[in-house]
């Protein structure tokens, strides 16, 4: 392992396989989050992919060989692990995941009390874990007493469903729902839970493989063709999940992508209207559409750096701060349910609201402003990442001087021109990319700023996607 690499990105650890991510790594991340929560009882899952269980098992031995409280969830969702978290009996858990990501890279992300971990929490064991790691720190041990044997949590699954149908409580109208679980663990949940709802489910990509066979991980219109083309054919709802089951992306009736961040909008609305006024919290790459349909209320919109959404809301909360809803594209929080990401309940919530009121997603998305967007990313050279990032900076600010504009620096650059038009550059804090997103409300200033980015990717980005 590199150093000066920073192991805690915008969600949670990533990194190849066997390079960055390794049993090194897990052993001194679980013996480092047993020293700082020493009263805590530890929960510790995977997602699909081909070396998750493994990784999971190095979790197991190193919390349990220090007398740590292990429970073994075993292959799950992150919604399922993180709604685990809320009981006091385990308020811990290290989830192996590498999400969206391809299948030779892992992770992991850790959270407690239904949340992850905040970024002040992921500093502080990021330290321990290098001092560790630094001085290649043997394996701690336990006197044989002090072990105690691990359980085995076998119903999590059943549990998230109970508590959602429980929490939620609508039945189902039997239209077509098309499920697309990417091959990860949502395959054992999604369609589940809506065959016992009273809905018709069609699945595809929904066995379990960790190679990721059906199509890759991240549910972006690329590659959901299949999916879309189904929902066509059989004018049905479709929903799509990533590795982990945290995203979320809809398929309306007529086989159209619904476009992220107006998902968010829809969900906010819904917040709105059921909560009254109070903070949304959104991430930087964020659609001004969602702005757009709580302005007229005196709720407030707040941004922030990928990846904090939780860490944000935890601390605005504490302090006696109403936050009614929390997003980034894809990732929805919804902090009456739980302060994790996910999307199962977000998507849920959505079907029931078409089912009550005898309507579609079609027509429900007709009252949420339709943005043209786009969102590009760059696979870049990790050596040359940095400076390439700095000269997209540079070649932005350069071709938007005489623009009138504001100006956002929180987790990227950002530019909100006065007629809703905007640019973001921003370097991933998961992968080796650089990312461009921009989005305008007409076609005229949606070309113009697409001309922006042809230069960009011209002057700085050529060849480098």
């Amino acid at each position: 392992m590199k150093k000066l690499e920073k192991l805690f990105g915008t969600a949670g650890i990533r990194g190849l396989f066997g390079e960055k991510v390794t049993a090194d790594l897990i052993i001194q991340l679980s013996q480092s989050i047993a020293e700082l929560h020493p009263e805590s009882g530890m929960l510790v899952g995977h997602d699909a992919r081909t070396s998750s269980e493994v990784l999971a098992q190095y979790a197991y031995a190193s919390l349990a060989i220090v007398g740590k409280s292990v429970f073994q969830v075993g292959l799950c969702s992150f919604p399922v692990i993180a709604n685990l978290t809320t009981t006091s009996k385990h308020e811990i858990a290290i989830y192996i995941t590498a999400s969206h990501n391809l299948p030779e890279y892992n992770g992991v992300k850790v959270l407690q009390n239904g949340r992850e971990f905040t970024k002040e929490e992921q500093d502080k064991l990021e330290e321990a874990i290098r001092t560790k790691l630094d001085a290649k720190t043997a394996i701690i041990h336990k006197e044989w007493q002090g072990i105690v044997p691990q359980q085995k949590i076998y119903d999590a699954d059943r549990r998230y469903i109970r508590r959602l149908k429980n929490y939620l409580q609508f039945e189902g109208d039997g239209r077509t729902i098309i499920i697309d679980p990417a091959n990860g663990p949502m395959g054992l949940l999604s369609p589940i839970l809506f065959s016992e709802l009273g809905f018709r489910v069609i699945s595809i990509n929904s066995h379990v493989d960790g190679s990721f066979p059906g199509r890759p991980g991240e549910p972006i219109k690329e590659n959901l063709q299949q999916l879309i083309g189904l929902c066509k054919l059989e004018n049905a709802i479709g929903i799509a999940h990533d590795g982990d089951g945290d995203r979320v992306s809809i398929i309306d009736e007529t086989g159209s992508f619904i476009e992220l961040s107006r998902i968010n909008a829809l969900l906010a609305k819904f917040a709105v209207e059921e909560e009254g006024e109070g903070n949304i919290i959104l991430s930087i790459d964020s659609s001004t559409c969602i702005d757009n349909i709580v302005k007229l209320t005196n709720s407030k919109v707040i941004r922030t750096n990928l990846g904090e959404l939780h860490g944000k809301a935890s601390a605005m909360i504490a302090k006696g701060e109403k936050v009614i809803f929390a997003a980034e594209p894809w990732k929805p929080i919804n902090p009456k349910w739980g302060l994790w990401i996910d999307g199962l309940y977000s998507v849920t919530k959505i079907i029931k609201f078409v089912t009550l009121h005898r309507t579609t997603i079609v027509e429900v998305m007709k009252t949420i402003p339709n943005p043209i967007s786009e969102r590009k990313s760059y696979l870049i050279n990790e050596i040359e990442v940095d400076e390439i990032y700095k000269k997209c900076k540079r070649k932005l600010e350069e071709l938007l001087r005489e623009e009138k504009k504001e100006k956002l620096t929180i987790d990227g650059l950002r530019y909100d021109m006065v007629d809703g038009t905007w640019i973001l550059v921003r370097k991933s804090g998961t992968e080796p990319k650089i990312r461009l997103y921009y989005e305008s409300l007409t076609m005229k200033r949606f070309d113009w700023i697409k001309a922006i980015i042809e230069e960009i990717e011209k002057e700085v980005l050529l060849g480098k996607e």
